[in-house]
């Protein structure tokens, strides 16, 4: 963090990374990662950042992912303004 957050707040996230086709719906409330089929709500052990947090930075900074999943040949920059991509 700089200034108090106020310059910049900066996240590390040692997950499994954000999917390029993930990236324009990855600040909207409530998106998760946890959720691939119906019967993975009865074994969430975590919450997890992304849930509301992006979601509220986006809404009062500006925003920047960058992110690779596991087989993706490279990584990607996203970058958010009043919660747009």
């Amino acid at each position: 963090a700089k200034s108090g957050g106020l310059k910049l707040l900066q996240v590390t996230d040692n997950g499994h990374g954000i999917k390029k086709d993930d990236l324009g719906i990855a600040v909207e409330r409530f998106t998760t990662s946890k959720l691939q089929c119906y019967e993975d709500l009865t074994s969430i052990n975590t919450f997890g950042f992304r849930g509301e947090a992006l979601a509220s930075i986006s809404h009062v900074a500006h925003l920047s992912i960058t992110t690779m999943t596991a087989g993706s040949p490279c990584a990607y920059k996203a970058h958010y303004s009043d919660s747009c991509l």
